[in-house]
């Protein structure tokens, strides 16, 4: 993230041993020049949001963070058509995309967004937790929970979570431990 709004510089590196406690790895210290125009002319939260997706799976194929961009219902044909037009290959890992790939991906999300409205705001995130709600609420023969139902349950389990009655029994007489 930090490279497409600054030039960035390694400057040295410090050995673990010189803290205490000694941590495992050592310490690269680095010199951030904030660019006059950032690499990428796209919202920050736009390119975020990219970046985001794409690193959420790093020893994947770029693809998969892609795909989750979309809502699964049009995943697989608008992750394809955003593929084709940054003209990125779909099998590169996120750290082998360069700022030309990001910003290329950033463009085409974009266009992508401006098409299809409501998907700026799209959170795959939210469709796992909806679905996992309606797992949990068994309604797989209903209708699906709606967004404010979802959160009523969720509120609800918050709730009575960890306010299960523990009992003990002591010299043939149980009692409430809460």
């Amino acid at each position: 993230m930090a490279q497409y709004l600054c030039a960035v510089k390694s400057c040295f590196t410090i050995p673990g041993r010189a803290f205490i406690p000694k941590p495992e790895v050592d310490v690269g210290v680095v010199h951030f020049t904030p660019l006059a125009q950032p690499q990428i002319k796209q919202p920050f939260k736009l390119v975020e949001k990219v970046v985001r997706n794409v690193f959420q799976f790093r020893r994947k194929h770029c693809r998969k963070g892609i795909e989750m961009l979309f809502p699964e219902t049009e995943r697989l044909e608008l992750a394809k058509v955003m593929m084709h037009e940054a003209d990125v290959d779909p099998t590169l890992r996120p750290t082998e995309l360069s700022i030309p790939d990001i910003r290329a991906l950033a463009d085409a999300y974009s266009r992508l967004c401006s098409e299809n409205q409501g998907l700026l705001t799209y959170d795959f995130r939210e469709e796992l937790r909806l679905k996992h709600l309606n797992r949990r609420s068994g309604s797989s023969t209903q209708q699906p929970l709606t967004e404010r139902e979802a959160r009523r349950t969720e509120r609800e389990s918050r709730r009575t979570e960890g306010k299960e009655c523990l009992m003990v029994s002591v010299r043939d007489e149980t009692t409430d431990c809460s």
